[in-house]
């Protein structure tokens, strides 16, 4: 059996150059003119006593303006593992090399899809690590994050015998959001104690191991903004596919700070949880599928899947405006005398984009369209496009000429 241990790599424009309208919203890219913390991870994969495993990591760039200088630059920290253990750094210039090989045989199999592949977004980007180890012809898929590192020799002795955390204190404006708490109360039943292999609502995206039985047959949902892998987990169970803990097998996480604002880290949450609700209200018994109850995602997820969601959200963002108003009056302190010359001030544009995501979620987050059945329609898509790249030779060539 053999691994192929994917890191997507998230980078950003350089420090002091301000998000722009366009560029994709990651939690923690790193800036251009920094290292981060990818050579560290790299580092401790070598940790890892068995060897049957091969590294890809993929440079994701925020931007199509900063892509060539970050692929440029994750190529370089790969390189200094050349002989350690066999290493490949993918980009969008591999992206467009896959859609032009599948755009080549997609004139005598239109069922396939070049537009399948993408590197924007988490979604598509986890979907690329699976189509990776595809191409590499791994069975298994080690989804792994740059901010993480491993620390038990046998990590991967654990993944192949499987296949033959509390979080701090949220800030106060999150009082009324049921996330950290419920997240807890999972990691305490499911983390905390035994049995050691358990049937689990949640996932960790970044100590994540896919046999290629499921992701050959299972997608990422790449309208899902974040959270894709606990959306994952609701698609499989779509197919009766269950994912299991295993509570010893673990990785270490150090994410740098954050440099998104609350507001927007917020936002995508609640796309994502209206999303997804959206898709499980809108299930219908269909051959080869089975129908999700919340109550199978409970304590989290299913926290943020009922009808109280709007509630959540309203409370929440109204903490969130508050929080910036506090923020401004910190800094901006001679301006408290009136509200008018205070908010005409500072802090304003997190304060009415917090305000905003109560209107957001009670209607521009809701799809347009049946998401259960979209999902249902691009699976199969999925399905045909990995069954080409399972047999493919091209591009599987091509990446593993690439690996050192």
């Amino acid at each position: 059996m053999k691994a192929t241990i994917v890191i997507p790599s998230y980078w950003g424009r350089a420090s002091g150059q301000p998000h722009q309208e366009g560029d994709a919203v990651y939690d923690h890219p790193t800036t251009l003119d920094s290292e981060g913390t990818l050579e560290r991870a790299l580092k401790s994969v070598c940790c890892i006593k068995n060897r049957d495993y091969n590294v890809v990591v993929i440079a994701a760039a925020t931007s199509d303006e900063i892509a060539k200088a970050a692929e440029e630059k994750v190529h370089e920290i790969c390189t200094r593992f050349s002989g350690i253990f066999p290493v490949a750094c993918v980009s969008h210039t591999f992206e467009e090399r896959i859609r032009a090989r599948i755009e080549e045989v997609s004139a005598s199999d239109p069922a396939l899809d070049p537009r399948m592949v993408s590197l924007k977004g988490y979604s598509n980007i986890r979907n690329m690590c699976l189509i990776l180890t595809e191409l590499a012809r791994s069975e298994i898929s080690v989804l792994f994050d740059d901010d993480e590192v491993y620390e038990d020799p046998g990590y991967l002795d654990m993944v192949f015998e499987d296949m033959d955390g509390v979080l701090p204190p949220p800030e106060w404006y999150y009082a009324e959001w049921p996330m950290v708490e419920t997240m807890n109360a999972a990691f305490t039943q499911f983390v905390g104690q035994p049995p050691r292999h358990t049937r689990t609502p949640f996932v960790f995206g970044g100590n994540m191991c896919l046999h290629r039985d499921v992701f050959r047959k299972i997608a990422f949902d790449p309208n899902v903004r974040r959270g894709e892998d606990i959306d994952y987990l609701i698609n499989c169970r779509f197919f009766d596919v269950d994912m299991i803990l295993d509570n010893q097998l673990a990785v270490k996480h150090l994410p740098p700070k954050s440099v998104t604002p609350p507001w927007m880290a917020f936002r995508e949450n609640v796309y994502r949880f209206v999303y997804e609700r959206e898709k499980l209200r809108h299930q219908r018994p269909a051959a080869g599928t089975k129908v999700v109850k919340i109550e199978e995602l409970d304590p989290y997820p299913g926290s943020c899947l009922r009808d109280a969601l709007e509630d959540h959200i309203f409370k929440t963002s109204v903490l969130m405006g508050m929080y910036y108003i506090h923020q401004a009056a910190d800094r901006d302190a001679h301006l408290q005398a009136t509200m008018s010359s205070f908010m005409s001030k500072g802090m304003n544009v997190g304060f009415e984009e917090s305000v905003k995501n109560p209107l957001l979620g009670r209607f521009e987050a809701k799809p347009a369209f049946d998401p259960y059945d979209w999902y249902l329609k691009y699976r199969e898509k999925w399905e045909k496009l990995m069954g080409f790249l399972s047999t493919d030779e091209t591009l599987s060539g091509e990446l593993l000429e690439n690996m050192r």
